[in-house]
Formats: C-alpha cells, sequence, structure tokens
C-alpha cells in the first residue's frame, strides 16, 4: 500500500487506508454525547467523501487507536465502509492527549463539564502539567483551564445543568466565589428560572455577603419569581380576552359586508385591538 507522508496538528505521520475492524476508540475519550445523530454527517461523507482524515495511533502489531475523528469514524462506520483513511502517528499517551484534546475544543465538540473532566485528568490525575502549561497549549488562558477545573466541585445537579446546557458556564463561574455548596444550589436555581444576568447575579453575591441571614435574601428573589409568574398570567389573560373579542367582531363583520360604514367601523376597532395585543406582547417580553 503507498504511504504519502504528511502532517495534521503539526504531527508528522502517514496516510493510510485502515480496515475499520482494526480501529477501536480513543481510552481518553470525554464526549459524552455518544448518541448523537450522525445523519447530517453520513450525507455529507457519501456526498462529498471524507475531507479530513481521522488520527490514529498504533498500539500493538494489528490495532490502531483513535486520537481525534470519532464522529467521522462512526459516520464512516454506520455508511457501511470497510476501510477510512487515516493520519497514521506515532504519539505517547501524554502527545496523543493533547492532540485529541486540542482538535475537539478547535471544533467545539466538548461540553464545558466534558473538557473540565479532561483539564483536572491532565493536570492532575496524570501529572503531564500544571494549568498554565495546559493553557498555552490549547491557545486559552490559564484563568479559563483554571475556572473550567473549579465547576467540578460545584453540586452534582448544578454540574448536570451546566452538562445538559441548561446553565451557561459565564454565569455558573459567577457561582465559584460562594463556598456554601447551598447557597450555590440555590442561586444556581434563581439563575435558571429568573433567567438573572451576570449583573444581577452579582448584586444578589453582594446581599449575601452583607447579611447574616442568607435565606432571606433567597426568599425575597423567590417570591419575586412568583410575582413575575402572577404578572405573566395577567398579561396572558388580557391578550387572550382580546383576542376573543377580536374573533366576536371578526363574526360581525361578516354579517354587515352590505353595510360599509358600519364595516369600515368595525374593521377599524378590530385593527385598534390587534394593535394593543401587540403593545401588550413588547410589555410582557419586558417585564
Amino acid at each position: 500500500m503507498q504511504k504519502i507522508h504528511s502532517t495534521s496538528n503539526s504531527v508528522i505521520g502517514i496516510l493510510e487506508n485502515v480496515d475499520i475492524s482494526k480501529i477501536k476508540p480513543f481510552k481518553y475519550y470525554y464526549r459524552n454525547n455518544l448518541e448523537e445523530d450522525l445523519q447530517e454527517l453520513c450525507y455529507s461523507i457519501k456526498e462529498k467523501g471524507l475531507l479530513q482524515p481521522i488520527i490514529v495511533r498504533m498500539v500493538d502489531d494489528s490495532m490502531y487507536e483513535i486520537v481525534a475523528g470519532t464522529r467521522r469514524y462512526n459516520a464512516c462506520k454506520m455508511i457501511g465502509w470497510r476501510k477510512i483513511l487515516c493520519h497514521v502517528v506515532e504519539l505517547d499517551d501524554k502527545d496523543a492527549f493533547e492532540v485529541s484534546l486540542i482538535e475537539n475544543i478547535h471544533s467545539k465538540n466538548l461540553n464545558p463539564i466534558d473538557e473540565a473532566r479532561a483539564f483536572k485528568d491532565y493536570v492532575t490525575t496524570y501529572g503531564w502539567g500544571g494549568i498554565s502549561d495546559l493553557a498555552t497549549k490549547l491557545g486559552k488562558s490559564a484563568s479559563y483551564v483554571d475556572k473550567r477545573i473549579r465547576m467540578l466541585t460545584f453540586p452534582d445537579a448544578i454540574i448536570d445543568s451546566i452538562s445538559n446546557n441548561n446553565l451557561k458556564p459565564s454565569l455558573a463561574e459567577e457561582l465559584l466565589p460562594i463556598k456554601d455548596q447551598e447557597h450555590q444550589s440555590k442561586l444556581a436555581e434563581l439563575i435558571k428560572k429568573r433567567k438573572l444576568s451576570s449583573r444581577q447575579i452579582r448584586m444578589i453575591k453582594d446581599e449575601l455577603k452583607h447579611t447574616e441571614n442568607p435565606d432571606e435574601i433567597f426568599d425575597f428573589q423567590t417570591k419575586l419569581i412568583d410575582v413575575d409568574a402572577r404578572t405573566q398570567k395577567s398579561f396572558d389573560k388580557a391578550i387572550i380576552a382580546i383576542r376573543v373579542a377580536m374573533n366576536k367582531i371578526a363574526s360581525i363583520i361578516g354579517d354587515v359586508e352590505d353595510n360599509w360604514t358600519v364595516y369600515e367601523i368595525l374593521m377599524q376597532h378590530k385593527n385598534m385591538l390587534h394593535s394593543q395585543i401587540d403593545i401588550l406582547i413588547k410589555e410582557k417580553r419586558k417585564i
């Protein structure tokens, strides 16, 4: 088989068509959504071919391990390919981990918690380098890496919310200075329910610092949620009432089409009610 020298992610290797049956998943794989929909990728590969080879390393005389390109590998397997073009490289565990992590982060394949676990393993579990070393390799700031790792100290419910994209990582970072996990959890729930901004979160945190009874702060914020809910319901009821009135006028209009004067008056009122609905919807969104 003809072998061609190539480079990928600054790693020199060779290009080779490898039997899919001889390729196994990367042992340091951190991406959780393994069951994701690959139909679009499958269609693209069918139409245009594999535009970028997957990166693999040899683990023994007959088997290869994926370093980067698991989604492409799974898609080609679903299509029924027997062989796949691979960039075969010679890497130890540390270098393979780095290449895989860099590709996944640049491709935005990992959620914040997947990143956090990978970062922690690199720095702590395997001891391959410090936070600054890893940040430099990834092209990120040391603060970015540090905050990701510290997210793993959150209660499980918060970690799940971040992982499932129910809590933005930028807002979750606001919880890091809070030492009490119960307070972290309560504030995380407020953030999700009230859709708090970073500025609002900081205001609540400042109130928590200057009170001897944090429960009062959380009770007050919870009451605000209830007030907001009642307000939203009031707007909804008003909008429904106006829509009902519009429908009644519309039915009357159908009966007086031959009386132009009455028809025009009713149409004007119907349009006015429609405008009122638009105003109510805009006010509801503001609140």
